[in-house]
């Protein structure tokens, strides 16, 4: 049975993307590959550079060893010390980055602590920023309040003064109202004895007419 021929291009379609993803991928792979032989080849390049130098100490050591064979015995004993030195040197290489390897371990798990205490520190930074703020506003109402206090203060100064006046002004009317009442005690004093004189006369014009 044929494919209609809308079917059978969705199906092509859908080939050539695989193919193309497909083709896409391994151009990507053969990149990445070129890449590293390119990065290969450079750390070949410097090491041959790096070995250049003691290859022209060994062709001069194998020039120095033809014309000198008899030290050739010297030279192997030296050798073997050199290796001995250098399998030690080897040995400690290898203790030394076990060592490395250790303080690195802990270098990475004291870099994650400062992480977590840079974090710590961050939100105690921002409680402390957010705590500082608070105290700002604070104290901006606190100032409003301390204005108030202190105008109501200047108010309450205002009000002593002028009580202080309307007690002054009370003792002195209390002071007069005391003069007056020993005025006006004066007086009855006076009416009193007045009276009591008129009476002592009224009795005696009567005991006179009486007679």
């Amino acid at each position: 049975m044929r494919l209609p021929f809308s079917g059978r291009y969705a199906k092509l379609e859908t080939m050539n993307r695989i193919l193309t993803d497909a083709a896409r991928k391994r151009m990507e792979r053969i990149q990445e590959l070129e890449n590293q032989l390119t990065q290969l080849e450079r750390q070949v390049a410097h090491l041959k550079q790096e070995l250049e130098p003691a290859r022209k100490r060994a062709r001069e050591l194998e020039v120095v060893a033809s014309q000198r064979a008899d030290l050739l015995n010297e030279k192997e004993k030296e050798l073997a010390v050199i290796r001995e030195a250098a399998s030690q040197r080897a040995d400690l290489l290898n203790e030394k980055e076990k060592e490395l390897a250790v303080i690195r371990e802990a270098a990475s798990q004291r870099a994650d602590l400062l992480n977590e205490k840079e974090k710590e520190l961050a939100v105690m930074r921002e409680a402390a920023n957010q705590r500082a703020n608070l105290l700002n506003e604070k104290e901006k109402e606190l100032a409003v309040i301390r204005e108030a206090v202190t105008q109501r203060a200047d108010l309450l100064n205002e009000k002593e003064k002028e009580l202080a006046v309307i007690r002054e002004a009370v003792t002195q009317r209390a002071d007069l109202l005391n003069q007056k009442d020993k005025q006006l005690a004066a007086v009855r004093e006076a009416l009193t004895e007045r009276s009591l004189r008129i009476q002592e006369l009224e009795n005696t014009l009567a005991q006179m007419g009486q007679r």
